[in-house]
């Protein structure tokens, strides 16, 4: 049975990522339907977003916010917004699976980057390989991480966490999980110009 859910899984993250094999620009890709530059607005009400769960970045120019799915494929969905936009434009998406063991998450990681690998041969693939978390600052947690980094400006990332109880209760946070995102130009050089600067 946990191998069949497992293919399930698989199946589902797969299928899911083929939708962006006909993309020509970053804004074509989707998670749960959502990508860079829509509206998060076209899908969840303001209410629904001012009540998801908050992250704010160095200066508070961007705010990531985190809410649950009805979706077979991904438990959560974060997006990044700028928090006095009014139109709520997404500038990143993320889709989040839970895993119960690291080795589930890593076969369906391995199998995504995969997919992904042969979808984007034209990107600039980088894979970070196991790091720690640098959010622990025991260092005990880790992640797995390869990037697609695309010629029209932002990248695609593939990230399988294992991290220790402790910081997964203080997080309210899974040991084991999985994303799969995507981030536009603005954001990543936000990101690589600021934030990790």
């Amino acid at each position: 049975m946990k191998l069949f859910n497992r293919i399930i899984c698989i199946l589902i993250l797969i299928f899911g990522i083929q939708s962006w094999t006909k993309a020509d620009d970053i804004r074509d890709f989707q998670i749960e339907g959502m990508s860079v530059g829509d509206s998060a607005l076209d899908y969840f009400s303001e209410k629904k977003i001012n009540n998801g769960t908050k992250y704010f970045y160095k200066n508070e120019k961007f705010q990531s916010i985190t809410l649950p799915t009805d979706s077979s494929t991904y438990e959560k969905v974060d997006f990044t917004i700028k928090p006095k936009d009014k139109k709520y434009k997404i500038y990143s998406v993320r889709g989040s699976k839970n895993f119960n063991k690291l080795k589930d998450c890593k076969i369906v990681y391995n199998e995504a980057v995969k997919e992904l690998s042969e979808m984007f041969k034209n990107s600039k693939k980088v894979d970070a390989g196991k790091r720690d978390y640098a959010v622990d600052p025991t260092g005990k947690s880790k992640i797995y991480n390869v990037y697609f980094w695309l010629e029209s400006g932002g990248f695609i990332e593939v990230t399988c966490f294992d991290l220790t109880k402790e910081l997964a209760k203080q997080q309210n946070w899974n040991i084991n999980n999985l994303t799969i995102g995507i981030v536009s130009k603005e954001f990543s050089d936000f990101l690589l110009k600021e934030e990790y600067k």
